[in-house]
This record gives C-alpha cells, structure tokens and sequence, in this order.
C-alpha cells in the first residue's frame, strides 16, 4: 500500500515520553534504514507560568533526545502540559478534542507510517494528557484513512498497525517483590501482543533519556532509572498492545515481527 519504507511514527504527550516508552523501537527502526518520526502533543509547560524549566527548554531537550535515536521527523502541538488535574487555559485536555483530532490527522497523512505507536486507554499511569491523547490517536488513525475526514488535511492515509505501549502485570509483580511501590495500572501480560526487547539500544536509549536534564534537576521519577539493575529491568524491554489499523489486510492479525513497522 505505500511506496516508501515501512515507517513508525510515535504519538506522545510531553517531551521525555519519546524516550522512555519508545526510545527503544525508535533507535532499532532508525538503525534499520526506517522512516521514523515522532510527534508530541504539548511543548511541557503549564499554562499558569509555573514549569520548573525556563521557557522553551523541555522542547530544547526534546530536539536533542530526537537527534540522539536518530528520528528523522518531529513536530509539536500548540499545546501546554495540563498536569495531572488535566485543566489550564491552552492545555491539551481543554482544547476542542475535533481541533487535536484534526492536527493529529494532517500529521498522520503527512508521514505516512504504516505503524502508529501511543499509549494504552490507561495514559501508562494515568496522567489526563496521556489519556487524552490515547483517544485522540484512535479517532485520528480511523479518520486519516477516510477522505471525507479533513479533506483540507491532505490525501486520506490509511495505516496499517497501531500499537500501544503498557505496562505488563508481571513487571509490576517484580517491582512489588523488590520492595518498590507501583502504583501502575497495568495489563494481564496475556494480552500483551509484543513484548520489545531493546537492550541493544538500551545505552542510547538512556542517553536520550538524560537529554531531558530538566527532569532530572526538578526531580521527576525518571530519576530512579538512574539506578542500572532499574533501569534494565523497566526500560530495556518495550511492551505494546495491538490494534489493527484502517489499512491492514481484511481479517488480518498480529503476527510475529522484527520491527513493528513490518507487522501486519
């Protein structure tokens, strides 16, 4: 269906979130020759002024994450972080849910990925932005495909596999055991359709993580990644929900593959 390399494209909400949930399946697509690009919905800052960071600096960061898992394209949204009360003027979850769709939907047919990745109905752990933009992820794969969706968006687009980054209940299980606290909700691990292991790239992987330096100094939970058996343990597999896209072969389903941008 497309004339270009099979391509993954990662939805997110925040800068950082590029890294630590697809940091690796981004680094292994980039280095097999892949189109890869990555879109984040907010630029990090609260609408009220009151970001730890400086003006600008969380997108700064973001740009020096994207060039270190050599992602070819990026963009943001015209959006502030709406924290974890999901309100703020200019916020993501208090802008017209049709306005996201409808961004989402001219990037989606702009990049032409045959794999879309985002998180699960569950925002990862919750925060009203992740939430936010899981659903708007799904109504804009649906849409792209149609050209009587935003046909001011560009030519229809249909994507073949969206997928969902979660957290298994088995990785919980094994936090709890080693005495830490997760609160996450996760997935039954039966219901996991791809399980990434990316130790390969873990290294470049982390280092795109420390991009996001602002995190780190403001004390955000990313920081106890910073602890090697952790950080393996929680960041060197990726793990992915499955949903068949707009564009996927009649009957189809998920199959083994090397990259997620080869599954159909």
């Amino acid at each position: 269906m497309t004339d270009r390399p099979r391509g993954l494209m990662a939805i997110h909400a925040h800068p950082d979130d590029e890294a630590l949930w697809t940091g690796g399946v981004l680094a292994q697509h980039a280095a097999e020759g892949r189109p890869t690009a990555v879109l984040t919905c907010t630029d990090g800052e609260l609408p009220d002024g009151a970001s730890f960071a400086g003006a600008g600096t969380r997108v700064k960061e973001l740009g020096q994450s994207l060039a270190l898992l050599g992602v070819a394209e990026s963009g943001v949204l015209p959006y502030r972080d709406s924290g974890h009360l999901g309100l703020g003027r200019g916020s993501l979850c208090e802008a017209p849910f049709d306005d996201v769709v409808g961004d989402l939907v001219a990037r989606i047919r702009s990049f032409r990925p045959s794999a879309v990745t985002t998180y699960d109905a569950n925002g990862m752990f919750g925060h009203p932005d992740h939430v936010r933009v899981h659903r708007a992820v799904l109504a804009a794969v649906e849409a792209a495909a149609s050209p009587h969706q935003w046909p001011q968006a560009g030519a229809a687009w249909a994507v073949e596999s969206l997928w969902l980054s979660t957290v298994p209940e088995s990785l919980v299980r094994t936090l709890t055991g080693l005495g830490l606290e997760s609160p996450l909700p996760c997935t039954p691990d039966d219901r996991v359709a791809a399980s990434v292991d990316v130790r390969p790239w873990l290294d470049v992987k982390w280092e795109a993580v420390r991009a996001h330096a602002s995190e780190f100094e403001r004390g955000a939970r990313i920081a106890a990644f910073e602890e090697p058996q952790l950080r393996t343990l929680c960041l060197g597999t990726e793990w992915f929900l499955y949903r068949q896209g707009p564009g996927a072969r009649i009957g189809a389903t998920v199959r083994s593959a090397r990259l997620l941008a080869d599954a159909r």
